[in-house]
């Protein structure tokens, strides 16, 4: 235990074991403190559109192409940090000289190179994940006419009541009312109408030959 935090501490292993543990710090908050997961989820938007001249511009867009071959701005911040943490930690410790060396120069160029070669395991162990966190927007109450789901309530009425429905992101529960008679639970149903000023979908039953 003793030979695993001394190299976990070495000269060219410490900053990777202090970002790994940073994450790990990070995700504890998260999970025990509630912490919202987008916390360090910053948004990087590269569009290669600069106002400078044409050298300048092309280093920016270059380097904003190997950003998005990195993954880094196609998935949240705090996921791909957590991958790179990971990886860094693991290739520096499996990577150690037998003598370690003193000599700062050499401790840079080693604590650089590990980080650079643990872009190659992020980028292959965060590609699944591309478009995955791509932002749902919200669906607008018109986007839901005709949208066909089922009673949840013990009944709708004029009055009120409620009915699921297939949202974009997830199940949506709405509270409707029926646009004529009593419709019981289960019974599948079609919004036909929105009230913006009491937020109430009107609802009909579905019939058979429509299923």
């Amino acid at each position: 235990m003793n030979e695993l935090i001394n190299a976990a501490f070495s000269p060219t292993v410490m900053p990777a074991t202090i970002l790994l543990l940073v994450v790990a710090l990070y995700w504890f908050v998260a999970v025990v403190g509630g912490l919202g997961l987008d916390l360090l989820d910053f948004d990087f938007d590269f569009d290669g559109d600069f106002d400078a001249d044409s050298t300048f511009d092309t280093v920016m867009s270059a380097g904003a192409i190997t950003l998005r071959f990195l993954n880094i701005g196609e998935l949240p911040i705090n996921i791909w940090g957590s991958v790179f943490a990971i990886a860094y930690w693991t290739i520096s410790m499996l990577w150690q000289s037998p003598e370690e060396t003193t000599a700062v120069l050499a401790i840079i160029t080693i604590v650089v190179r590990n980080g650079a070669v643990a872009l190659l395991p992020t980028k292959l162990l965060t590609q699944p994940l591309r478009g995955r966190f791509e932002p749902v927007e919200a669906e607008q109450a018109e986007d839901l006419i005709d949208r066909v789901g089922t009673v949840t309530t013990a009944e709708v009425t004029p009055r009120g009541g409620q009915a699921r429905f297939t949202g974009a992101a997830s199940p949506l529960l709405l509270n409707v009312r029926s646009a004529q008679t009593v419709l019981a639970k289960d019974e599948q149903v079609r919004i036909v109408d929105y009230d913006p000023t009491a937020h109430i979908y009107t609802v009909e039953r579905l019939n058979q030959k429509e299923l």
